[in-house]
Formats: C-alpha cells, sequence, structure tokens
C-alpha cells in the first residue's frame, strides 16, 4: 500500500519532524562543503566555465550521456558553479542548451543506476555504447560524493495559492525590451509525498516522489533524502558522502560555488 499524501490536505498528520529534518539537512549541507573542499573535479572532463561565451564549441559526444527513450541528453559533469538558477538558465540558453526538469532527471538517475548493475546500456551522444565501468562510475557521482558528487539545477519552481499547488518547468527566456525573463509551463502539482523524509525511487511524471521509504536511511540505489516542495522555492539535486537528496524548496537567488548544473540539449 502505498503512502502518497496528497497536496492540499492540512488534516494529514505525521510524525515527521521537519524541523528536525532541516537541522540534519543543514549539517549535511555543511559537512558536504567541507569534504568538497577535499576532492577534485573528475580529471578527464574540463567543463566550461561561466565565463566562456560560447561553449558549443567544446561539446563532444563522449561527455553526453542519452536519455534511454529520448531525444535529450545530459553531461557527465557541472558547468556553470556559481550562478543563480536564473542565471544559469539565460547561461545555457545563451549556448543553445536547457536545464532538466525532475521528470527527465530523475528517470535518467534509475536508468544510470541500472545500467551499472549491467540491465541496461546507456550511449553517449554520439551513439557509442557506454562501458560498464563507465556506467559504475556515472552511478557513484549521482549517488555518492564519488570525484566531488553531483551538484545540479533542476529545472522546476514551485507556487501555492488557496491551497492549491502548481509546478513551474521548462522555462525558456523570453525578451522584453533590454531585459529579459524566465516564462514556463505551470500545471496543477499531481499527488506526492509532502513531508521531509527519506523517499523510494517512485515518481510521478512531474518527477517527484510518490512513496515514503520505510527505512529513514540512505539506501544507495533504493532511496533519496526529499525536501518537500516550498511556495516560491525552485529544485535543485545533491549527491554527496551522504547521499542523495532531491530539494524542491531551494532558494532560486541563491549561489554557491560548488553548485551548477549537469546541462542537456537535445
Amino acid at each position: 500500500m502505498s503512502n502518497v499524501t496528497i497536496l492540499g490536505n492540512p488534516k494529514r498528520r505525521s510524525r515527521f519532524d521537519p524541523d528536525l529534518a532541516r537541522k540534519v539537512t543543514e549539517e549535511y549541507e555543511i559537512e558536504e562543503r567541507k569534504n568538497l573542499l577535499k576532492k577534485k573535479k573528475a580529471p578527464e572532463i574540463n567543463p566550461p566555465s561561466p565565463q566562456q561565451s560560447d561553449v558549443r564549441t567544446n561539446i563532444k559526444g563522449e561527455v553526453y550521456i542519452r536519455v534511454p527513450n529520448s531525444k535529450v541528453v545530459i553531461s557527465r559533469y557541472e558547468s556553470y558553479q556559481g550562478l543563480t538558477w536564473e542565471n544559469t538558465h539565460y547561461a545555457l540558453a545563451d549556448n543553445g542548451l536547457f536545464m532538466s526538469t525532475p521528470s527527465l532527471f530523475m528517470p535518467y538517475l534509475i536508468q544510470v543506476r541500472d545500467a551499472s548493475q549491467g540491465k541496461i546500456t546507456l550511449y553517449t551522444a554520439d551513439n557509442k555504447p557506454v562501458p560498464r565501468d563507465e556506467a559504475e562510475d556515472l552511478w557513484k557521482s549521482l549517488s555518492s560524493g564519488h570525484k566531488g558528487g553531483c551538484w545540479t539545477w533542476l529545472d522546476a519552481k514551485f507556487s501555492e495559492n488557496k491551497n492549491v499547488w502548481k509546478i513551474t518547468y521548462n522555462h525558456k527566456t523570453v525578451q522584453k525590451g533590454k531585459d529579459n525573463s524566465l516564462e514556463g509551463i505551470t500545471e496543477t502539482l499531481e499527488d506526492c509525498i509532502r513531508e521531509d523524509c527519506f523517499v523510494d525511487l517512485e515518481f510521478n511524471k512531474q518527477g517527484l516522489p510518490t512513496r515514503r521509504s520505510q527505512d529513514q536511511d540512505y539506501k544507495q540505489g533504493e532511496n533519496i533524502r526529499y525536501w518537500h516542495p516550498i511556495e516560491g522555492r525552485v529544485a535543485r539535486f545533491v549527491a554527496g558522502s551522504n547521499g542523495a537528496i532531491l530539494f524542491c524548496g531551494w532558494f532560486l537567488s541563491v549561489s554557491d560555488s560548488s553548485l551548477g548544473v549537469r546541462r542537456a540539449k537535445i
């Protein structure tokens, strides 16, 4: 029997302590940043910096992994570290790239796990099969602190009005006069977990988890930590030595030197 908390149901009670969970996650963040300073990024790929005017000339097929059953490819590593969520969108758009939505990234996470276990084969953007040892390496970076882990923005913004929750995604840059702005597709948020907890790797069509994990400890490949949506906040995904976490309550105007984006393109 699934344990799905329906949005907009304030009568639903939980023994989960959100204040304690956020305190633990803040401690997690501090520890991860300390660990990140001690580790080096993967030496074989040098992702472009935000200062480069055009990264398209540096795109190589082997850097990108095809998302199975999709035309989309996702970079193995982060770029554009140190930018806010909005400025990351602008930088990507300027170079013909885009930010993955949770609905794209979370199934991709599961597919990389399956490839690391030999269940499926991943392919690069130039249609070369990814050897299993490389799939294992990629999975480790998405589920642990391996090679610095994963610190990527995701394209989802959350809002609430009169107890109705919305998600906005697929943001595009729109120029209005001399200024740029972001416009996306807004939908009512589907049923998902509405508490901060560990969740199983089962997601709705929008990429949000639908089942609370019975084991409230991190089990690599079986669950992730999760922060549920907060009004006016955005999503990001982080993997470090303490495990993987999907944040749906992060600040869109905050930048972090370790936070970038695993850029996507079609």
